[in-house]
Formats: structure tokens, C-alpha cells, sequence
């Protein structure tokens, strides 16, 4: 699982995004790590709050959710094109060096197919960003992310839709509304299920 390098990538890129583009100022930069716990002290043992309406496969009901799609700025327009067109999409958040990911990316790719391909797949590999050391703590690459212009809207649509780890699926329907998030490993069958009411 990767919630660390996600959150500490969307916590980086708002403390960039909040400072500017550089130039004046004339301050200290802040500390690379500026969310790490002070040396010798400990971080407070919080537990992130699960994603509303998260996909539980173990709970006896599914728990779909109806929620409006978030509006935020800097949101990708590939996004954004899709939503104004009405049209149903899935949008993937991986991790490309996991092992998960093709699993998960081929299971999605077989159920859009067995469903008309009227569904679009949208993908973002917030891997690239982010790694672990060897001690677990998340590592940002922040020259990879400086070089890619499509990063920031990148991070900016995970942290409008609340995603903390990969791989995690959203799907929306052609009324522009959440109605599926699910986190983790996937089948063709399970996802098949939702996406069939995507396109009734």
C-alpha cells in the first residue's frame, strides 16, 4: 500500500501550490519534509478516516455511494471535458511499480470492454512522484515532479476525491456524480457489476 507517498505528495504539492512559483520573498525555503515529526520526537498515532462510501467486499452490502464530483480548481481538463460532456468515466490512481497495478489496470480494461467500451479510463500513476526509503518514510521526487506540467492537476483531482492509497478506482456516471470508489485489488466480475449500471 502506498497512503504515505500519497499523502505526503498532495501535502507537498499544496505547500507548493500555497508558495508560489519562487521568486521574492527572500525567507527560508521550508524543510523538504515539512510534515515529518521533529528528530527524537514521535508522530501522534492518528488513523486515517476511511473514505466515505469505500467498496468493502467483506460487509454484506455493497456500499455504493451518489455524491456530486468534487469541484476544485486546477482539476484536469481531460477530467473536467468529460464531466461538462456527460460522459461515464473510471479514473484509476496506480502506482506502476506495484505488482497490483497491471492486475488491477487488466481487470478494468476487460469489464470497460465487456460493457461497450462506452466507458472512458482515465489513469494517473501518482507513483512516479513518490517512493519509501528503506525506514518506510515517503520520499518525494520533487525534480520529476517539477518536470511533469500535468503533476499538479494530477494531485489536485487525488486530493479532491480523497485518495490516500493505490490502487483505488472512482467511477462516475453522465450526470457527473461518484457512484463507485474502490480501493485495492479488483475482479473483471465485480467491477462489470457497477459498471453496468453506468450504462443502462
Amino acid at each position: 500500500m502506498i497512503r504515505r507517498p500519497v499523502v505526503a505528495l498532495i501535502v507537498v504539492s499544496i505547500v507548493a501550490l500555497l508558495s508560489g512559483c519562487g521568486g521574492g520573498g527572500g525567507g527560508e525555503a521550508p524543510p523538504a519534509d515539512a510534515g515529518a515529526p521533529a528528530p527524537g520526537t514521535e508522530a501522534s498515532p492518528t488513523a486515517p478516516a476511511p473514505a466515505a462510501g469505500v467498496t468493502d467486499r467483506s460487509a454484506p452490502e455493497d456500499a455504493t455511494v451518489f455524491e456530486p464530483f468534487p469541484e476544485a480548481t486546477g482539476l484536469p481538463k481531460a477530467i473536467t471535458d468529460r464531466i461538462a460532456d456527460r460522459q461515464p468515466m473510471a479514473i484509476l490512481f496506480v502506482d506502476g511499480s506495484q505488482q497490483v497495478t497491471d492486475e488491477v489496470r487488466s481487470a478494468l480494461d476487460d469489464a470497460i470492454k465487456a460493457n461497450g467500451g462506452v466507458i472512458d479510463l482515465v489513469v494517473y500513476d501518482l507513483g512516479k512522484y513518490v517512493s519509501l526509503d528503506a525506514s518506510g518514510q515517503a520520499l518525494v521526487d520533487t525534480e520529476k515532479f517539477a518536470e511533469d506540467p500535468k503533476a499538479p492537476e494530477a494531485i489536485a483531482l487525488a486530493a479532491a476525491l480523497k485518495v490516500g492509497i493505490t490502487p483505488y478506482i472512482i467511477m462516475t456516471d453522465d450526470q457527473g456524480y461518484v457512484v463507485f470508489r474502490h480501493r485495492g485489488l479488483v475482479d473483471r466480475a465485480f467491477l462489470e457489476m457497477h459498471m453496468e449500471r453506468l450504462v443502462d
